[in-house]
């Protein structure tokens, strides 16, 4: 080893405010993901007030829950299929992301294709 190499230790001893800094940028960088995936991970159901955001970023289970939600609230439960409604719905929203308004129409507004 090389007597005039500095090692770690004598590197971090040097530029201890360097190293706060990036330890405290990692530490807030850390936080901000934990914080965005917070609110995914706790999601609740989907409502007739969602938005097409909302059912974009929504699980498989919350999307077929709210597919027989709305056969059962807003077709009496006709012979409708959730399966229908999902694919309707992933169609409708899709649609209102390509024209830029997946934060502000409602997945029943979708479906009405009222965008």
């Amino acid at each position: 080893m090389n007597p005039e190499a500095p090692s770690i230790k004598a590197i971090i001893l040097r530029h201890k405010a360097t190293l706060a800094a990036a330890v405290a940028i990692v530490l807030v960088l850390v936080g901000v993901m934990v914080a965005a995936a917070l609110p995914s991970a706790r999601a609740g159901a989907l409502s007739d007030s969602s938005t097409c955001s909302a059912w974009s970023s929504a699980t498989g289970a919350q999307q077929a829950a709210y597919a027989r939600l709305y056969v059962n609230e807003h077709l009496g439960g006709a012979t409708a299929h959730a399966g229908a409604i999902e694919t309707a719905l992933n169609t409708a929203c899709n649609h209102a992301a390509y024209l830029g308004e997946a934060d502000d129409v409602s997945v029943v507004a979708a479906l009405n294709h009222a965008f």
